[in-house]
């Protein structure tokens, strides 16, 4: 268990903020005014020569998601999250969609280029925003020559007769200045599944903010006692030891509080493969995602056993893979998870595993179809988007499946292993994840015996960290050692 803590307290100590650096950019005409840099937040932008404000069509109603002028409406397009970079640069995200898209502008292209959304961010991204000095600033583009260009009103109308936005030869007049109008938050909402962590565990907490989604990055996070669950200000938390601790969540003068109980059990996360509610992921908004592969198309899980209906009634390899990357630590480096609004870095979870494993980014809402097969697991596309701390990781199988090296794998990985099973003689197949050696002073190893978290129980008496001879893939569906073909680990790359 000392490695154990030892890993979860390295983890945590790698945990921090990016600084912030002050952008200070030269305008057409001028140097901007330091004192009134743009701070990041949700804002509704309108023109100050005609007053009205940046909107941006709905994916499903424009293929290309065009930004445009409307009358005020309050429409979640007309909330934007202006998110300040690093760099001094800006990203405008319309809040409608799940604020997913940002505006963007097309490579290449130094005037006319009408504002549309993407979805990943790249350089056509990025914004400079300029103080013109009356209470109104410039948008121009990071990459096509801030000295020059601008946002502007276009010419061209969408169907609906909305001007388009669009970059602008630089003239100074009232149609290319912008009033930033703030959005004050409202309320807070925390956003997670449970109150309960185990001991040692890592992950990460989330909150809602109220009108909008996405200024959650705007959330602060602090624990009232770091000695039990020390978190950072991003909400990534390590629980240290057995206890209560009250946890708060801070945007501006609004907060939410919850009390967070981390016990006395190691930090071994179990995922059932049947279960929407009694196991430790958030499962239960999943019941409408559906993917489609080779014609075929099923739900990606239901509640209790889906006799076929669902993927994941033939899940346990990818939840065994879960629960494995889930104790390291790892998040997804690239999806969009719409259960919590995150984008990236998403925590290991069956779902965010079955992204990685089929080529996807994440669904919009909960009645998305998403392509390829969850379930035909390839770890190495598993591997290749995740990885722990920045750093990755690669799996490895090996046929030595003894209980001593089974027992010695575990010395080596104390976030567990994963045991394969074949029954040839009734075609059947099982993965189980073993957790710990309970008995490791036995001189004899063919004595040993484990702890293992099987994803084939419903409910967790029978799945969450029992003796392997208590769990149901032993007591109902007759897997014994005597059945194991290989064993999986996971290692962090340096």
């Amino acid at each position: 268990m000392g490695r154990l803590l030892c890993f979860a307290i390295m983890i945590a100590l790698l945990m921090s903020s990016l600084p912030i650096t002050v952008f200070a950019g030269v305008s057409a005409k001028k140097t901007a005014n330091l004192e009134n840099v743009l701070q990041s937040g949700v804002y509704r932008i309108r023109n100050r020569e005609n007053g009205l404000y940046i909107d941006a069509y709905d994916m499903l109603y424009d293929a290309k998601g065009s930004a445009y002028l409307d009358e005020k409406n309050g429409g979640e397009a007309q909330d934007i999250y202006v998110e300040r970079l690093t760099d001094g640069t800006y990203l405008l995200h319309p809040q409608s969609e799940n604020g997913e898209y940002v505006l963007s502008y097309k490579s290449g292209r130094s005037d006319g280029s009408i504002l549309t959304k993407r979805k990943e961010t790249e350089k056509t991204e990025k914004f400079v925003i300029y103080s013109a000095d009356n209470g109104a600033y410039t948008i121009s583009p990071a990459t096509t020559g801030a000295e020059s260009l601008t946002l502007g009103v276009s010419e061209q109308t969408s169907r609906f007769k909305h001007n388009y936005l669009a970059i602008c030869k630089y003239s100074g007049e009232k149609d290319q200045q912008w009033i930033f109008e703030p959005i004050e938050t409202e309320g807070i909402t925390l956003a997670f599944v449970s109150t309960k962590v185990k001991l040692y565990a890592v992950g990460t907490l989330y909150a809602t903010l109220a009108p909008y989604n996405f200024g959650a990055k705007n959330v602060t996070w602090k624990s009232d006692d770091e000695s039990v669950l020390m978190i950072d200000t991003n909400g990534n938390y390590t629980a240290l030891a057995p206890g209560e601790v009250t946890v708060t969540a801070t945007s501006g003068d609004k907060s939410a509080s919850c009390t967070i109980t981390v016990s006395k059990d190691a930090a071994f996360t179990w995922y059932s493969q049947h279960s929407a509610a009694n196991s430790d992921w958030n499962a239960t908004a999943l019941s409408g995602i559906s993917f489609t592969a080779g014609g075929v198309r099923k739900r990606f899980m239901i509640d209790k056993y889906g006799r076929g209906t669902d993927w994941m009634d033939e899940g346990c390899y990818l939840a065994s893979i879960a629960m494995i990357l889930n104790n390291m630590g790892a998040k997804l480096t690239k999806g969009y998870d719409f259960r919590s609004g995150q984008t990236d870095d998403l925590p290991a979870d069956p779902y965010t595993v079955a992204l990685a494993n089929s080529g996807n980014t994440g669904a919009t809402t909960s009645r998305s179809v998403l392509y390829g097969n969850p379930i035909l697991v390839s770890r190495s596309n598993i591997d290749s988007r995740f990885n722990v701390n920045g750093k990755s990781i690669a799996s490895e199988m090996t046929y030595n499946v003894s209980k001593k090296a089974i027992k010695e794998a575990l010395d080596e990985h104390p976030e567990g292993v994963i045991i394969y099973f074949s029954r040839p003689s009734r075609n059947r197949t099982h993965y189980i994840v073993f957790t710990k050696c309970v008995n490791p002073e036995e001189k004899n190893p063919n004595n040993y015996r484990f702890e293992v978290c099987d994803s084939a129980s419903y409910d967790a008496a029978r799945g969450d960290h029992v003796l392997f001879e208590e769990c149901i893939s032993y007591t109902s569906e007759g897997y014994r050692m005597s059945s194991a073909v290989s064993m999986i680990t996971w290692s962090i790359v340096d």
